[in-house]
């Protein structure tokens, strides 16, 4: 059974297809690992001042291919303070229900994000669902990882 690369489903060369070893397999299998790598993606998405409970981030943007999300990197210049802070995906304005986090009196986290793919149809975006209950967070830093999806 062939083996497969994670993002591109590219077909890695069968170890028994030929003689182990031979520089077929060791030069398509390195090419096929660093083009599957070459799939991987990030977003960087800024929020200025204050956080604002239910303020939308980012909305709009439509990718020239079709992605899968994989995770979220929140950055605060000011932490929130007395509850964490929550953003959610939108996909065409509707609210996806993949929270991201950033706790408390943390400036930084990372949050994996699971089965959440957009077309080239579908319109990305960020809204922050909750904030700080005293002290909102300032200055917000969205990293999001995404990569793009296989070949069919």
């Amino acid at each position: 059974m062939p083996e497969f690369t994670p993002r591109l489903n590219l077909t890695k060369p069968d170890a028994g297809a030929k003689p182990p070893g031979t520089p077929w397999k060791t030069d398509v299998e390195a090419w096929a690992d660093q083009l599957d790598k070459a799939a991987a993606q990030l977003l960087p998405i800024h929020y200025s001042g204050l956080a604002v409970d239910e303020d939308i981030m980012f909305d709009g943007l439509l990718f020239d291919e079709a992605v899968t999300i994989t995770k979220v990197d929140l950055f605060a210049r000011e932490a929130p303070l007395g509850s964490a802070l929550t953003i959610d995906f939108l996909k065409a304005g509707l609210e996806q229900t993949k929270i991201a986090t950033l706790a408390a009196g943390a400036k930084n986290q990372s949050t994996t994000i699971t089965e959440l793919t957009y077309t080239t149809a579908e319109q990305f975006g960020l809204k922050i669902k909750s904030v700080g209950s005293t002290f909102e967070g300032n200055d917000l830093l969205a990293v999001v990882h995404y990569h793009v999806n296989p070949l069919p």
